[in-house]
């Protein structure tokens, strides 16, 4: 029930630090109810040890959030934000908005995918290239949640397929098997890159480009 509910919520947009607590709360209710010896003080403790194991990824967000105002300071945003321009400008039209906006889809995807490629984490990927993204959509109207969900699923796609990944790596160290054949054999992380392609490709619909179009004028 926690998980089907977290899935429902996060689908109908509600905020994620709401559909979390009340994905912990329901946790906590079902354990209450159905398992035999469990209590509050039990609940309580187990909250405690979740977040015990969140500390990594708490220290992980400070330090990126550091390096990504670092970066900024030092003009390796605006790099990466004239690189995305230029690719824009080369595969877009400035006549066409259905073309610029789609080559600025690409261009987001084949930003959070270098980042991606030169730190072999999803996480530090998403973060550092976020606020050049939120740019690019902002410049040739790219909904902001469609520019999220490309950071999103091209990172995975780029982590999942890197032979020095942590993920390949913990799963070649496991199974003893070389990460090259780990990648291989990822045929999800094929298949999400090909279907959000299409999803590019394919024209939006004509709600959303009007809705565009009206805030434009």
């Amino acid at each position: 029930m926690p998980y089907l509910a977290i899935l429902v919520l996060a689908v109908s947009g509600l905020n994620v630090f709401v559909v979390l607590t009340v994905g912990i709360l329901l946790a906590g209710i079902v354990s209450l109810t159905s398992v035999a010896d469990y209590e509050l003080t039990t609940f309580g403790q187990d909250i405690y040890a979740g977040f015990g194991n969140m500390q990594e990824i708490f220290l992980l967000s400070m330090l990126i959030g550091g390096l990504s105002e670092l970066m900024r300071q030092q003009g390796g945003l605006a790099y990466l934000t004239k690189l995305v321009s230029k690719m824009i400008r080369t595969f877009g039209s400035k006549h066409d908005k259905t073309s610029s906006r789609r080559a600025s889809q690409f261009g987001i995807a084949g930003l959070v995918s270098m980042v991606n490629l030169c730190t072999a984490n999803n996480t530090v990927a998403i973060i550092v290239s976020g606020s050049v993204a939120k740019e690019v959509a902002d410049e040739h109207q790219v909904a902001p949640r469609r520019s999220a969900s490309l950071l999103d699923i091209y990172s995975c796609v780029v982590q999942g397929i890197l032979p020095y990944g942590a993920q390949v790596l913990l799963l070649g160290s496991v199974f003893e098997l070389s990460p090259f054949e780990v990648v291989g054999h990822s045929y999800y992380c094929f298949s999400l890159a090909i279907t959000a392609v299409l999803a590019i490709m394919i024209k939006q619909q004509n709600g959303t480009q009007s809705a565009v179009e009206r805030a434009d004028a």
